[in-house]
């Protein structure tokens, strides 16, 4: 929150001027960008700009996407999407990014340096979904089992016996 002195949670801005000043800052990196009413934007970035685009994003002066909430997985079967939920505190917004990755090789940059708390919500969507965050620092299973075969959000899972030893 460099230079602003606002006070944490109030927004003098509409979310049409969010967009506007997302559009103006991020052209060409941030696309779709529309309102969600009554306090989140959606939009969409491209994978291969997702990391400069993420600490950018955190450090801007009057939008600034400080926190990062949620990082969900979401399984379309012809290609994979990850969606960054991400709060302002200087405009007591919420911003909505989706990052599409293909089904058959579903790997983006961690943003675990951006976001601390990336760390954890990216094994998660590693752990469900099989989405490969290159350069997380301990990438490993969080919510099953290490021997555990597959990822059983994805659309295409098959179970297997050897996930339940005693049935």
């Amino acid at each position: 929150m460099r230079g602003l002195a606002l006070e944490i949670g109030t927004n003098p801005l509409s979310l049409a001027e969010i967009i506007a000043r997302l559009h103006a800052t991020f052209a060409g990196e941030l696309e779709e960008l529309k309102p969600q009413e009554p306090d989140t934007v959606t939009g969409r970035c491209a994978a291969a700009k997702l990391k400069a685009v993420a600490a950018r994003l955190r450090d801007q002066d009057e939008v600034g996407y400080g926190t990062l909430n949620l990082i969900a997985g979401v399984d379309y079967v012809t290609h994979m999407e990850t969606v960054y939920h991400l709060y302002s505190w200087q405009t007591n917004t919420y911003l909505e990014l989706h990052v599409v990755l293909p089904a058959n090789d579903a790997q983006i940059d961690t943003v675990c340096d951006v976001w601390p708390s990336a760390e954890w919500l990216e094994r998660e969507a590693w752990d469900m979904f099989g989405i490969r965050f290159l350069e997380h620092p301990d990438l490993r299973r969080i919510l099953l089992k290490d021997d555990f075969v597959g990822h059983p959000l994805r659309k295409d899972y098959v179970d297997s016996i050897e996930n339940h030893p005693h049935v």
